[in-house]
């Protein structure tokens, strides 16, 4: 299944993985070396659909950029309350993003600690908002999708697999 767009930023060459990939900011051969990250102002959540690195940061997560997902929300986060409804929500995305990483690494630990923090990141925002869907998305929803994918990702082997090629892969669908 191809996953949505929702911004019109091309993807980075390389899905960022450490200890297989330079990294993108800090080595030469790093996809985003050399570039200057602009400084982000504050765009209230209602106004979502005008938040490019919001909508960035869910075509990244979308295909599997889970490390340079994590960079496009921080700056939207850094523009944040950090601990209202709003920061939750990008602090949870990011941390869901963070497991994703440390379960496409092999991590199992890592993967564990972010996906239980994120979680409850999420149960806070969810008890925050009266909207249903909270900047396009159907967090109730999605998050049944996250914890199907979660408990299926769970190899009684100990193999760990990429985690995109999986049926399950929880996508972020926004409602326009």
């Amino acid at each position: 299944m191809k996953p949505p767009r929702y911004s019109q930023q091309s993807l980075p060459p390389y899905r960022y993985l450490p200890t297989r990939d330079p990294h993108p900011g800090i080595h030469p051969e790093g996809h985003s070396y050399g570039k200057v990250e602009e400084k982000l102002t504050y765009i209230d959540p209602q106004d979502w659909k005008k938040n490019q690195a919001y909508l960035y940061g869910l075509d990244l997560f979308n295909h599997g950029y889970f490390w340079e997902a994590h960079e496009a929300w921080e700056a939207v986060w850094l523009t944040t309350k950090k601990f209202d409804a709003y920061g939750q929500y990008l602090q949870s995305l990011i941390q869901f993003s963070a497991a994703l990483l440390k379960l496409y690494g092999g991590n199992k630990r890592g993967f564990d600690k972010l996906y239980g923090e994120a979680w409850r990141r999420m149960e806070f925002v969810l008890s925050q908002i009266k909207e249903e869907n909270w900047m396009g998305l159907a967090i109730e929803n999605w998050l049944k999708k996250m914890e199907k994918f979660f408990q299926a990702s769970s190899d009684p082997q100990g193999k760990i697999t990429d985690p995109l090629i999986r049926e399950n892969f929880p996508f972020l669908k926004l409602e326009t």
